[in-house]
């Protein structure tokens, strides 16, 4: 028999919010995002949400000091800047005297947070993102969007970085219609660079956007060998949703081979490649969203604690499409944990409050 009524019912009316129920779906994951933690703010949301700041250099009398030389956005409260002036960027002022080091200043803190050294390129950059900011909305605006793609391959490196940390943020569905510039051969070094750590997932997506045939080797061969052992690695789920990227439906049958199918992988291990199937189940032809769901029904039939992975990462792009295969596994009574009943119980509650789901009864006795 099928849920009572009154039971999702009463789980209904207690929904929450999708921002504060993600916190909890969250679980070890830790965060909303598709990369499974919370991502750290870039130069650019600094610039966006900052209502303090300036560019600085060393004081005439104190080269240890920083004192403002230009304020470009201000809050009306004069506030010293108490950090030192490293030696490094000493004497690279001391050789560029057009040159700065941006500040903006964190009211909650109260301090200075020191954004980027400003050569004149990254100083036009900056003027460019305060003139657009207040014009940027949404969770990822396209504009914003379009300046940090046109960046890709800027001569300098730190504006390549930016750039590359700015594209990271764009939406899935915005990025697969990004004009890649940037080399295969160069985002494969990147992934293999261990000081890229952070920009190694970007670099894995924009690799399953090209049309190189070594990069579509490169991912294929990757997931083989992450299949074989639980290395618990931060980018599974972007080789991936890379993989599906490139190959469809032959790319779930091999993640399904190589990854799902390995009853030794931890279930966080498992959430990577459930994040890449919601990605591309909510974009993908009818037909591709056909086999992501076949492929998940046969995972929860298999290791049934997956329906909590399946429940995080769906609400979190509220996308009520799994609720009918989720409904059946909980109440089957296969979910004895009470930390893969909730959120499984959440999603169920949350589909039916705001998607308009309600549970097939037909088969009630």
């Amino acid at each position: 028999m099928s849920i009572p009524g009154t039971a999702l019912g009463s789980l209904a009316r207690r929904t929450l919010s999708t921002v504060a129920a993600c916190a909890v779906l969250a679980g070890s994951a830790g965060a909303c995002g598709f990369h499974m933690y919370a991502p750290e703010k870039t130069v650019i949301d600094w610039l966006v949400e900052g209502d303090h700041v300036v560019v600085a250099r060393n004081a005439p009398g104190n080269p240890f000091a920083y004192v403002p030389v230009e304020t470009l956005v201000d809050n009306g409260e004069p506030v010293a800047i108490g950090a030192l002036v490293d030696s490094a960027t000493r004497r690279r002022l001391a050789l560029n005297p057009e040159d700065g080091v941006l500040f903006v200043h964190e009211p909650s803190t109260g301090r200075w947070e020191r954004l980027a050294y400003l050569t004149p390129d990254y100083r036009d950059l900056v003027e460019t993102v305060l003139s657009r900011r207040a014009g940027w909305t949404g969770p990822y605006d396209p504009d914003r969007f379009a300046l940090f793609e046109g960046l890709q391959t800027h001569p300098s490196p730190a504006m390549r970085t930016l750039a590359l940390r700015e594209i990271d943020q764009a939406p899935y569905e915005m990025l697969r219609d990004i004009d890649l510039r940037i080399p295969v051969d160069d985002l494969l070094a990147g992934v293999r660079d261990p000081n890229g750590f952070a920009l190694r997932p970007i670099r894995v997506l924009l690799l399953g956007l090209s049309d190189d045939p070594k990069a579509r080797s490169a991912l294929r061969t990757a997931i083989d060998s992450m299949g074989r052992v639980d290395t618990g690695s931060f980018i599974l789920g972007a080789y991936a949703t890379a993989l599906i990227e490139i190959d469809g439906a032959a790319g779930i049958a091999r993640l399904e081979d190589a990854v799902l199918n390995n009853p030794l992988l931890g279930i966080d291990t498992l959430e990577q490649v459930v994040s890449a199937l919601a990605i591309h189940g909510g974009s993908g032809s009818p037909d591709l969203q056909g086999e992501i769901q076949k492929t998940l029904v046969r995972l929860m039939d298999a290791r049934p604690v997956a329906a909590a992975a399946i429940a995080r990462q769906y609400f979190t792009r509220e996308d009520w499409s799994q609720a009918d295969i989720l409904e059946p596994v909980l109440r089957s009574g296969r979910l004895a944990d009470a930390a893969v009943v909730m959120p499984v119980a959440m999603y169920l509650a949350q589909a039916r409050a705001v998607g308009g789901w309600s549970p097939d009864t037909s088969s009630d006795g």
